[in-house]
């Protein structure tokens, strides 16, 4: 299986940015926020990715946007999933340490339906979502 750390590889921050202005038109507004992401994705690029124990899959999902008047407006949702006995729903992956994204598989659905700079711009904006300092996710 393909993990996250092999996406990132594979794909180069400014076709990866296109992605997230597109899904995240709003923070285009802002210089910095772009500045922010590459920070972001080059300290992912320097780190290894931690082994995957818990074989966590990560799964992107079309969700219909309650908070649009328009119909058509799709929010994706990026979540985990593995083999676990104590749940066997998704699990909320966005304040996971970066090392273990890397290490993370992506669903072989996710790879036939999303391109590689799609999952990596889905990914980094999941695993923003509590600041852009991995310490931040952590508090």
């Amino acid at each position: 299986m393909i993990t996250f750390k092999e996406i990132l590889n594979k794909v180069v921050f400014e076709e990866v940015w296109d992605k997230l202005i597109e899904y995240y038109p709003n923070m285009n507004r802002k210089n910095s926020t772009k500045r922010k992401y590459l920070t972001v994705f080059e300290s992912l690029l320097s780190k290894d990715p931690a082994k995957n124990v818990e074989e966590m899959i990560i799964h992107i999902d079309e969700v219909n946007s309650d908070a649009s008047l328009h119909e058509d407006d799709v929010e994706y949702r990026v979540h985990g999933k593995n083999n676990s006995s104590e749940w066997d729903g998704y699990w909320d992956i966005s304040a996971n340490h970066w090392e273990e994204w890397l290490g993370f598989y992506i669903d072989h659905k996710v790879l036939e339906r999303f391109s590689s700079e799609q999952i990596a711009a889905l990914c980094l904006y999941e695993m923003t979502w509590f600041g852009f300092s991995e310490e931040l996710n952590h508090e």
